[in-house]
């Protein structure tokens, strides 16, 4: 029987749904009689109650809204060959470990599985929870299935034919919210062409490629290296769409990283924070080492202040340790630690574990640890998932004798590098660190007083921090903006023109003095057609449309 407010399907004998809570109401369809939950026929009328069929929805549940989705379409290819070479067991066998596989990547980077259509995925980024790179997200997630389902240990029973898949992705506006009644309602269906264009863009990609829409590469542009493959007419598409194929990530991380490549703009309203910053590099340079704590909300300039303490540095002799939380790692063990180390090591995904073993041994070997390499360089091995070769053995040690010796060996790898030259140590976005991390990070700063490493930390608001405050610990809270701040910036971002005054007071009004807003928007006017440059300076060339400025 089915829920009469939610559609929910509900066992016999239950009194309330165990969807939504509701009093189970076994009204018959025929006379309008309550009968109770268990009956099968109607005690008034006599009338059938078990093909009953749900009321219909109110306009209240059909209430969706409109968003921004990106939308992921992924298909294993020629599976009808795939069901003539193999037995029918094996090839659940199969199916099972395919998708498991794409569960687990799109499950990691915080997407949902909409649908399973046949032996195809469609998959939303951005819906039913949001996040601010739900588009890069995605393209991760593909680029990790196609890996992934390269290793799958089931390629070995593929006599004729690897298992292989195709991705494609849009991003565009859809309408979400419940459809359809019954059994057969849908909570979360969303309406559009946006779907309907990524299945088309999957039917375009290669084998094991992944293709993204020119709204998705817009979105994604920086952070991976792709190709553009041309304009496309999609079926049941009026007009022709550019498409990219996903090569591989960048690895830029941020968007400072990602603008940097095309050059940043000025920073304005933070002098006595660069001041601060560069004074406890003094101090930390003479052997006094610092903590400082950086905080503010998501583009108040958390990275730009880091990345101008960074450029001051770039006369001195020093080294800079820079590692960076991800949201999609919360819970990885030392993920900060293994991506930077594997940077540091120059270690690629395509490497063999045969070379990435030979890169870690050589660095270690030149490093000259304190500890014997016979412990030193398994322990780095285990961290970093490369099998060791026949000259060394593995420890066999229990987890938390394995974690606290790998622990004492990269703290002791990091004072070794801060006896060769001052260190710059950051770690940013610490309101995404795994426990394993900051367990670390605890104890590495504990003991920095007198080495020469200033750690700077970044964060949003809602993290809390372990440290009391001392001396050598300095607290940063970054502010938005003023007025003025704001129009010294656009005026910068603009060439040194002015832009109109009404033009400065909605930046002013829309921006709220949170700079990445008022950098992306100035972008977006300055590329716009409703002004134009006159006698050095920019003029509107008619009245501002309402919705000109989101």
């Amino acid at each position: 029987m089915a829920c009469s407010k939610c559609g929910a399907n509900i066992s016999d004998g239950m009194k309330f749904c165990n969807e939504c809570g509701t009093p189970v109401k076994n009204v018959c369809p025929n006379c309008n009689f309550e009968n109770p939950s268990q009956s099968k026929f109607c005690g008034e009328c006599g009338s059938s109650l078990s093909d009953q069929t749900t009321k219909s929805i109110s306009k209240e549940e059909r209430e969706a809204e409109r968003r921004q989705l990106t939308v992921m379409f992924c298909d294993l290819v020629g599976s009808t060959q795939l069901s003539e070479q193999l037995d029918p067991e094996d090839l659940r066998e199969v199916m099972l470990s395919y998708q498991e596989v794409c569960e687990r990547e799109i499950s990691r980077f915080g997407g949902h599985i909409a649908k399973y259509l046949g032996d195809g995925l469609l998959v939303y980024f951005g819906y039913p929870k949001a996040h601010e790179d739900d588009a890069q997200r995605s393209a991760r997630t593909g680029l990790e299935i196609v890996r992934a389902i390269r290793d799958m240990p089931q390629q070995n029973k593929m006599k004729k034919q690897a298992l292989q898949v195709r991705i494609g992705i849009h991003t565009g506006l859809v309408v979400v919210g419940e459809m359809g009644a019954g059994e057969v309602r849908e909570k979360m269906a969303i309406v559009g062409e946006t779907p309907n264009i990524a299945a088309r863009l999957e039917g375009l990609a290669d084998t094991n490629t992944v293709v993204v829409s020119r709204a998705s590469y817009q979105l994604i542009e920086g952070y991976f290296d792709c190709e553009s493959i041309g304009k496309h007419t999609l079926k049941g598409i009026s007009r022709p769409m550019e498409v990219y194929k996903v090569l591989s990530e960048s690895g830029l991380r941020s968007r400072l990283e990602v603008d940097s490549t095309k050059g940043l703009s000025s920073l304005v309203g933070r002098e006595k924070e660069v001041e601060l910053m560069f004074d406890t590099w003094e101090k930390a340079k003479e052997g006094s080492g610092q903590l400082v704590l950086l905080s503010g909300e998501a583009g108040i300039g958390k990275s730009r202040l880091v990345e101008v303490l960074k450029n001051h540095l770039a006369d001195e002799q020093h080294q800079i340790i820079n590692a960076r939380c991800l949201p999609y790692f919360q819970n990885s063990f030392l993920y900060p630690v293994i991506d930077y180390l594997e940077r540091y090591l120059q270690i690629n995904k395509e490497d063999s574990p045969e070379d990435k073993f030979k890169k870690l041994e050589r660095t270690l070997l030149e490093s000259r640890l304190s500890g014997p390499l016979e412990e030193t360089i398994p322990l780095f091995a285990s961290l970093l998932s490369i099998p060791i070769n026949g000259n060394f053995q593995p420890l066999n040690l229990s987890p938390q004798i394995q974690k606290q010796k790998t622990q004492e060996v990269l703290i002791d790898w990091l004072k070794n590098e801060i006896k060769k030259s001052p260190v710059l140590f950051i770690l940013e976005d610490l309101h995404w660190v795994d426990p394993s991390t900051l367990e670390f990070l605890s104890l590495f700063v504990k003991d920095i007083d007198k080495s020469r490493v200033l750690t700077l930390l970044t964060f949003r608001p809602d993290f809390t921090h372990p440290w009391d405050m001392s001396p050598n610990v300095k607290e940063i809270s970054l502010s938005r903006l003023s007025k003025k701040d704001i129009e010294t910036m656009t005026q910068s971002a603009a060439g040194g023109k002015t832009l109109p005054p009404e033009l400065i007071q909605q930046l002013v009004a829309k921006t709220d003095g949170v700079p990445l807003f008022v950098e992306e928007l100035t972008k977006m006017i300055l590329e716009s057609d409703f002004i134009k440059e006159q006698n050095g300076n920019y003029e509107l060339t008619g009245s501002i449309p309402s919705l000109a400025i989101p």
